[in-house]
């Protein structure tokens, strides 16, 4: 977040500079955070990461360009794909969301 920029601000701006797509926010969820997670980070400027998890609506193949200072690459996967994967590998609080998220879609 920028300072004085609101939560849902920073989810359609990040989604455009990043991804290059709207922020459509679905009707269950609407632009209210999904999931809030609070991670220690770690690496030279250690501190304390909180985020503000949303869900939203993209068809698959409307990423089509990305901010590849941010990511190295992005993939569609399902529930079942991330739940299958290693926690090891992910965000650590992917799984928890992932399955909040199924339980609740």
């Amino acid at each position: 977040m920028e300072p004085g920029e609101d939560p849902w601000s920073t989810v359609v701006r990040e989604c455009r500079e990043e991804l290059g797509i709207p922020a459509q926010a679905l009707p269950r969820t609407g632009r209210r955070p999904f999931f809030l997670t609070v991670t220690p980070t770690r690496g030279e400027r250690v501190h304390t990461d909180v985020s503000l998890w949303y869900v939203l609506r993209a068809d698959v193949g409307s990423v089509t360009v990305w901010n590849r200072d941010e990511f190295a690459g992005i993939r569609w996967v399902s529930p079942r794909q991330i739940l299958a994967e290693p926690g090891s590998t992910q965000d650590p609080h992917l799984h928890r969301f992932t399955h909040k998220l199924t339980a609740t879609h």
